[in-house]
């Protein structure tokens, strides 16, 4: 579980550190914590993967509201907790879709329960993430976000809700990577995310609003694979 703690005060930042830590040991959870001193820092060296960021409320130099909103704009999966003085200000964390939030002065007792609760939130995830490498860096691709995947050459385009990602790769690795994830292949250039199939017209897919060719040799086991796919969703 990685984990990013944003605060400007340094004894709260500790405080807090250990109490993450003294509740992961307890639940036997292997966890690894980034710090940072202000939101500035937070959002100049984001990198997609955190499972929850702690985020003071009150901070000078970007508060933990500001923060949010943009940390939105770069993950919309990972989850925020907000530590405040105040309860008024964890009302507005809704609009950043907060997970939950802590009062201060912070208490044993009651960072026990919202462990519980945070632990519950990332368990009812189920999320799948996809590890490619994508200019340099690794990245850590949520597989629910994916629309398609194109292959132009040696690279693979992941056709994300916000963003594309772009890697090198096989299509018959990837496709044996999304075994069993509800993707299906419509041709040799896509892969397509049969939760976004929005319809089909002869050999075109409307896939979020995207449109692609499905070739004619795999049309009958495309239109099999998205049957059953929508069965599985209805049962």
């Amino acid at each position: 579980m990685k984990i990013a703690l944003v605060e400007d005060s340094h004894q709260d930042r500790s405080k807090l550190r250990r109490m993450i830590e003294t509740q992961a040991k307890k639940d036997h959870l292997l966890i690894e914590i980034d710090e940072f001193s202000d939101g500035i820092e937070l959002i100049e060296h984001y990198n997609k993967g955190y499972d929850i960021v702690y985020l003071d409320i009150e901070m000078a130099i970007m508060d933990g509201m500001t923060a949010a909103e943009k940390l939105r704009k770069q993950d919309q999966d990972v989850l925020i907790v907000f530590i405040t003085n105040f309860v008024q200000h964890a009302i507005r964390g809704y609009s950043v879709s907060a997970s939950d939030f802590l009062l201060k002065p912070l208490t044993v007792f009651n960072f026990q329960e919202h462990f519980k609760r945070i632990l519950k939130k990332l368990e009812g995830k189920e999320e799948i993430f996809l590890s490619v490498k994508s200019s340099n860096e690794m990245r850590r691709v949520n597989i629910d976000n994916i629309y398609y995947i194109e292959s132009q050459g040696h690279y693979l385009y992941l056709n994300l809700k916000d963003e594309v990602v772009i890697t090198i790769d096989t299509m018959k690795n990837m496709e044996q990577k999304l075994e069993n994830q509800g993707f299906f292949r419509s041709n040799n250039g896509y892969i397509v995310n049969l939760k976004y199939v929005r319809g089909v017209e002869k050999n075109v897919v409307d896939v979020g609003g995207h449109k692609l060719q499905i070739s004619r040799p795999r049309r009958k086991a495309f239109m099999e694979a998205l049957t059953d796919y929508i069965g599985d969703e209805l049962t």
